[in-house]
């Protein structure tokens, strides 16, 4: 199961040269699901709200079919079980995205991560280590914390 899983993450994210833009953009929307799985995930309770979020994001924010979401999420389930590194995640996303659009990605995370209204210390956690490999400036990393809880207290 695990080589299934890395074959097509390898397939499906290493940017070559001859790949289209449309290509790119698919291959860093799958790391983008990926990372909201990694969140949703890291305080070992998968609520629905959580789902739902994540569910939202992908198909709301990064304009993914129902099939594509249905497959990430299958695929990014198994890879979490596996614990296979954040690192080629988010080097795609650092890679393909801007800055701004990072800082959209982390608040797209946060509210994952705040969809239940409770905010677990391995949620935090997981948010400052992919944060971090994504370079994200600490003031800007708070502000989108900041706009996410204050959306799924509303």
């Amino acid at each position: 199961m695990i080589d299934r899983i890395k074959a097509y993450f390898n397939n499906t994210m290493n940017a070559a040269a001859r790949d289209s833009e449309k290509t790119r953009s698919h291959k860093t929307h799958l790391a983008a699901a990926a990372l909201m799985i990694e969140v949703l995930k890291s305080d070992f309770e998968h609520r629905d709200e959580e789902w739902m979020a994540l569910r939202h994001a992908l198909e709301n924010d990064l304009d993914l079919s129902p099939e594509e979401i249905d497959s990430i999420v299958e695929l990014a389930d198994a890879e979490v079980e596996h614990a296979v590194s954040l690192h080629g995640f988010t080097r795609c996303i650092v890679d393909s995205y801007t800055m701004p659009e990072r800082i959209t990605l982390i608040e797209m995370l946060w509210r994952v991560a705040w969809a239940d209204k409770v905010l677990s210390d391995h949620e935090q956690h997981m948010m400052r280590k992919i944060s971090s490999l994504l370079y994200i400036p600490h003031k800007d990393y708070i502000a989108a914390k900041q706009r996410a809880r204050i959306k799924a207290h509303q």
